[in-house]
């Protein structure tokens, strides 16, 4: 391997590297604003003064704690299939260094499991924002019929 491969194999796991950080930073905002708003939500109803919601508002409210539930499934569910596939990723490493095999070759993982990790980690984002706006739409009702 020359000094030009190795700069280029340097320059892509420091690419791969970044991708990853800003991907588990995303997932990250996207569990703490789905639990945050749960979290906040679900407490208000708990606690002694619960809000008299209109039914839209109810609905509304429901199907926005489902959401921000399953898009909080998704990123768990992401979490887990970018770990195998960093497993498999290893496993061929591990391959590839017990042949003798030290030519520049980049390792990726299942085809099928990378692309169900980009439908999952949309779906994840997709369900957030779904989440979030139909619990502000809830809001909005709520504020509404206090103020008629």
């Amino acid at each position: 391997m020359n000094n030009n491969d190795n700069e280029t194999a340097n320059r892509f796991n420091q690419f791969s590297e970044e991708l990853r950080g800003k991907i588990d930073n995303l997932l990250k905002q996207v569990l703490l604003i789905a639990t945050g708003i749960q979290t906040i939500t679900i407490g208000a109803f708990l606690s002694g003064k619960a809000p008299k919601l209109p039914t839209d508002a109810i609905t509304l409210l429901q199907n926005g704690w489902l959401a921000l539930s399953i898009s909080i499934v998704c990123v768990l569910i992401f979490m887990l299939l970018q770990v195998i596939g960093l497993v498999q990723v290893g496993r061929l490493h591990i391959k590839k260094i017990e042949n003798g095999n030290s030519a520049l070759e980049i390792l990726k993982g299942w085809k099928p499991l990378r692309i169900l990790n980009v439908i999952i980690g949309f779906s994840a984002i997709s369900f957030c924002i779904s989440g979030v706006y139909l619990i502000s739409q809830s809001a909005m009702l709520l504020i509404s019929s206090t103020n008629a």
